[in-house]
């Protein structure tokens, strides 16, 4: 059974890469990923949304690749 963990991705970030790493860990497109995270924003007024970005930054390691054959390589 292949588990997943959650990683900010920094190389295919926008803004802190917390979007991407929500995608990749459940495996959808990250566009599709930040056009939840703007729906979202919208439907709650914006504030808890970005501190939750906010709090999600500060707190999921950084996944980092090596290079574009390597897999995701988490440097702390």
């Amino acid at each position: 059974m292949k588990t997943n963990k959650l990683y900010r991705l920094v190389n295919e970030k926008k803004i802190a890469g917390v979007a991407a790493g929500f995608a990749r860990f459940f495996e959808i497109d990250p566009t599709l990923m930040r056009v939840l995270f703007v729906l979202a924003f919208f439907m709650t007024a914006g504030v808890p949304v970005v501190v939750l970005y906010i709090v999600l930054w500060a707190i999921l390691p950084k996944a980092i690749k090596e290079s574009e054959d390597d897999a995701d390589v988490v440097k702390i």
